[in-house]
């Protein structure tokens, strides 16, 4: 693809330049939903940017009357009264990693089956070099928001444009009311940090800076390893250069934080691994499995709920080979899914959307704060122009993913919101590359012989 994705400019004779043309698009916006007609479909960027805001909003303000009823009014205890984790643990990811890290000795305790990146400790170590406890907290959340606000105004309007009180609202709601940055805000966790880098990542690769844009992926991928998932925007555009230096920092970050940790770098990588292979073992036997989006999670969920209406235990986690099965299972999927789009150009914006979902759906104990990634595409979605067939499905489904659904407990804490999650998931991926699940789609990744779709330039 040539063309660099651009911000947002007014240039679009029916977009709307004054408050006088708002309820035009508004009541265009009401219009497809109250009467759910996917023919009616919005035009512009400032109706599609209406619509997520709109979706946002009602959701947020529903989700938080309806818990402060049941905690306030009925007396209903957690997690019936809030759509966030347990109280009283706010903040506990980042406090665990700089509590963790502060001697720089991360792996020696035992951590309750997490074990960080070196690269998460060593950046916890930094943070424990303050001393206030709440400016710790205050320049780990600045460092998210600051980013994202720049980068949300950029890719919606335009870094250098002047922004009326209707845009600062839409910025304001994208920003501050989405589920995923509420509940990532509440447990405090390293993948805000992670969403920074991506959005750095992302607009440093659109201004053809690839050099940069290694360096801001490689952050992401040292903070949290499955970030890596991302190195396939160099392998769709045939960078492999700029790959291989993605994973040279990658390695240069890691081997850095494992040098510098007390027991030296031998030591500490050994350490690093006995706590790895713990957190594994921990999360395998199925802990965590609460506040999830991913499919292992729908299904452990499912059949639980299930077994106990049945008067039987069935505990998903607890099987070995259904762990198995599901693991062949995900990496069919994602092998399937990146060929076809190796093979059938996309924009970049519906791959980064591709290999966001798959990251959030496929792997174990996918937690709500990593929805936070789909901020990413969004952006660049809407930024784009590109008019879909599927445009309002796909608006719909994205912004019921960023709104809170735990309405009813199934087994506590475990709520309807990851059966919704992963189904909207799948949906929104269905709606993005339709061709991929069609005959068609398959014959085109399956054929060993006969002209291939040529691949683009890819751009973002």
């Amino acid at each position: 693809m040539n063309k660099i994705l651009k911000p947002y400019t007014n240039t679009d004779p029916a977009q709307p330049k004054t408050r006088k043309a708002l309820p035009g698009w508004l009541a265009r916006i009401l219009d497809c939903v109250l009467v759910f007609n996917v023919n009616i479909k919005p035009k512009t960027k400032e109706e599609k940017i209406g619509l997520f805001v709109l979706i946002i909003v009602i959701g947020f303000a529903v989700a938080v009357a309806y818990h402060y009823i049941m905690g306030y009014y009925l007396d209903k205890p957690w997690p019936e009264n809030t759509f966030l984790h347990k109280p009283g643990v706010h903040f506990w990811d980042f406090i665990l990693v700089v509590r963790q890290s502060a001697g720089l000795s991360p792996f020696i305790n035992d951590i309750g089956g997490f074990a960080g990146s070196p690269f998460a400790h060593f950046v916890g170590y930094l943070f424990s070099i303050i001393q206030i406890s709440w400016l710790q907290l205050l320049v780990f959340f600045s460092s998210f928001f600051i980013v994202t606000l720049l980068l949300v105004k950029h890719y919606l309007y335009g870094f250098k444009s002047k922004i009326g009180s209707y845009q600062l609202l839409a910025i304001f709601v994208i920003v501050f009311l989405q589920y995923p940055v509420i509940f990532a805000v509440d447990r405090a966790n390293f993948d805000l940090l992670v969403c920074a880098a991506l959005l750095l990542f992302v607009l440093a690769y659109g201004r053809q800076k690839f050099r940069v844009s290694t360096v801001f992926l490689a952050l992401a991928i040292a903070l949290k390893p499955y970030a890596g998932i991302f190195l396939m925007v160099y392998i769709f555009d045939k960078r492999y250069k700029d790959t291989l230096l993605v994973l040279f920092n990658v390695l240069f970050f890691t081997i850095l934080s494992l040098a510098l940790f007390k027991g030296g770098f031998f030591t500490e990588t050994k350490q690093y691994f006995t706590a790895l292979f713990s957190a594994v073992d921990y999360l395998s036997a199925g802990n965590q499995q609460a506040f999830t989006s991913d499919l292992y999670g729908l299904l452990t969920v499912v059949t639980q709920f299930i077994g106990n209406k049945l008067g039987a235990d069935i505990y998903l986690p607890a099987y070995h080979e259904v762990k198995i099965i599901y693991g062949l299972f995900a990496i069919a999927v994602f092998v399937y899914l990146t060929v076809y789009v190796w093979k059938n150009h996309q924009p970049p914006w519906k791959i980064l959307a591709l290999l966001t979902i798959l990251l959030v759906l496929l792997p174990f104990g996918t937690a709500d704060y990593r929805l936070i990634y789909l901020l990413v595409p969004m952006l660049m979605f809407i930024a784009a122009g590109e008019k879909t067939r599927h445009d309002m499905i796909i608006i719909i489904l994205w912004g019921l993913l960023l709104i809170p659904k735990n309405y009813y407990t199934l087994q506590s804490p475990q709520n309807i919101g990851m059966i919704i999650n992963p189904l909207l998931l799948v949906g929104l991926l269905i709606s993005i590359i339709p061709n991929a699940f069609s005959l068609k789609g398959f014959y085109s990744v399956f054929r060993s012989v006969g002209p291939e779709t040529k691949t683009k330039e890819l751009v973002i």
